[in-house]
């Protein structure tokens, strides 16, 4: 019985399988298999299932069958990737953005042992790619500069 896209997206071994199709090169199943750390009668079952639905297509080549993203599997991945990003919590970044801001206005005489630390964790939340949250670090870096600066 073939499955609704909807049901097959809301589990996650469809998903990572799809996302690693797109990922490996060369992609096939054995590795796809392990790359999401599933079986490879389970994965084999998955991605029959998404191409049937014209997501991926396989590509035979001696006795291994070479997987890759249709367009419309590639329009599916972009909104996967756009959809996980989405549930990734941006708040929790948020939150620690403000834990950083509140931890720099109290220490205001910091040593630069201490600054450094600080400055990686605003480096990474720049990282992340949420423009909003950019900002928030810009500002805190450029606090953070400042204060090392002002060390000096």
């Amino acid at each position: 019985m073939t499955e609704s896209l909807d049901w097959l997206f809301l589990r996650e071994k469809p998903t990572l399988a799809l996302l690693a199709v797109g990922e490996l090169d060369p992609a096939y199943a054995a590795l796809v298999s392990k790359q999401i750390d599933s079986t490879f009668p389970y994965t084999s079952n998955i991605l029959s299932q998404l191409e049937e639905q014209g997501l991926i297509r396989a590509r035979p080549e001696g006795r291994v069958r070479y997987l890759e993203l249709t367009s419309r599997g590639r329009k599916v991945t972009l909104g996967l990737k756009s959809l996980i990003d989405a549930l990734r919590a941006p708040g929790v970044h948020q939150r620690k953005a403000e834990r950083l801001r509140e931890l720099l206005s109290s220490k205001n005489n910091g040593s630069e042992l201490e600054l450094g630390p600080l400055r990686r964790d605003v480096s990474k939340l720049k990282g992340l790619g949420d423009e909003e949250l950019m900002r928030t670090a810009d500002e805190l870096d450029l606090i953070i500069r400042a204060a090392i600066h002002k060390q000096a």
